[in-house]
């Protein structure tokens, strides 16, 4: 999943300042459109629907794309995509690391489990930095029962994340 550098300068700002722009930056989000549809969605004249697109192409978040047929469509760049939803990619990162983080967890408690019950070792949780209470002996149980949570917990949120990222993929290059 490439990441976006959106670099806003005066001719973006002027194209984010009107609402017709943006609606379009909307319309173009959920799919490449012709200027006559645009203008048949936005009920305006194809003149005015063809002024505002020349601003959105100057400005870098919508580009023309003539497939050598009669119509030329338009869509959003990936710097324009990346404007309507900036963190569209790092909710799917946020995801991933937890994800990761609950399988080392479960897996560390599972090897712990399965070192204590074979050896027969307490399985006391050493106290770092020293001094204190010592802590009590955690139950085989537990570190049984957290040991499976975590690993099926963070199992379910990678084969979520993996959804998302392919429904992702799936829905740029549909609209590029």
């Amino acid at each position: 999943m490439d990441t976006v550098d959106v670099v806003l300068t005066k001719d973006t700002f002027a194209a984010l300042a009107s609402d017709t722009r943006l609606r379009m930056l909307k319309d173009l989000n959920v799919r490449r459109m012709t200027l006559a549809e645009l203008a048949d969605d936005l009920d305006l004249a194809k003149s005015t629907v063809h002024h505002h697109l020349h601003i959105l192409v100057d400005a870098g978040v919508v580009a023309a794309e003539d497939d050598g047929h009669a119509w030329i469509y338009y869509a959003l760049t990936p710097e324009g995509r990346a404007l309507l939803d900036p963190r569209k990619g790092l909710r799917i990162r946020v995801i991933l690391a937890t994800a990761l983080a609950m399988l080392v967890g479960g897996i560390g408690a599972l090897a712990k489990f399965l070192a204590a019950s074979l050896t027969g070792e307490p399985t006391e949780i050493p106290v770092i930095g020293g001094g204190g209470p010592p802590l009590q002996e955690t139950p085989l149980w537990s570190l049984l029962f957290w040991g499976i949570a975590l690993t099926l917990a963070g199992s379910v949120l990678m084969a979520y994340a993996y959804v998302r990222r392919r429904e992702h993929r799936m829905t740029d290059k549909g609209t590029s």
